[in-house]
């Protein structure tokens, strides 16, 4: 952990308090209460930098739980990655999620959660973490990363980017399926967070576009 004592019990809180979002359940208590113990988080924190990690942190186990509502909406049992030690948790697999369920259906799935993620947690996570700005801590370094950019680059990576070679069959084969407008919504804004970079993300993005037009 990255802070000590009180400050770790308020981190704890705070996730527990957030974590039910990412199941598309509303906050247990306002935002502005949140708020109040990011407020509280930030200033236990013995150094604001330390702050990003545990961001990090709960985000990353918020996707889990979006990983699992994808297995859940495929009808299938989770599948778990090997745990790197004793005292990590298991962590839910969306690449193994490709290997017991049809495409069609894991793709279909996946539109769903982006729906779930963009219109439900990223304005949540947003509101919640807003004191971030009050604190000087809105970005994270020399990387400019946001809180909304940490929500999107943590499901791309955790989630889209295992699940590409379905969507990528998807281009080619289910060009009529209704999940297609979301998926298109998806990808362009996840191909917008590296610009520069032409490479899969764009390219799937500019073949789920072109599909719109047949």
């Amino acid at each position: 952990m990255h802070v000590r004592g009180d400050g770790e019990d308020k981190w704890r809180r705070l996730g527990a308090r957030i974590l039910p979002v990412f199941t598309g359940d509303r906050l247990p208590c306002t935002i502005e209460e949140c708020n109040e113990v990011v407020r509280s988080c930030l200033r236990s924190s013995e150094q604001l930098d330390q702050v990003w990690p545990e961001i990090h942190g709960i985000l990353r186990m918020g996707m889990a739980s979006v990983v699992r509502i994808l297995y859940r909406q495929c009808n299938v049992a989770p599948q778990y990655e090997p745990r790197a030690s004793a005292q990590t948790v298991a962590m839910p697999s969306a690449a193994l999620l490709c290997e017991c369920a049809r495409m069609d259906v894991v793709v279909d799935a996946l539109a769903g959660v982006w729906e779930l993620v963009f219109s439900h947690v990223l304005p949540t996570i947003e509101g919640v973490f807003l004191p971030l700005v009050q604190f000087g801590v809105a970005t994270n370094g020399a990387r400019s990363l946001c809180v909304r950019n940490a929500v999107l680059l943590h499901f791309r990576d955790s989630i889209v980017v295992p699940l590409l070679p379905a969507l990528d069959e998807g281009a080619r084969t289910l060009w009529r399926a209704a999940w297609l407008p979301s998926c298109v919504h998806m990808m362009t804004v996840l191909a917008a967070l590296n610009p520069s970079d032409r490479g899969q993300f764009y390219q799937t993005a500019r073949a789920l576009s072109c599909m719109l037009q047949t």
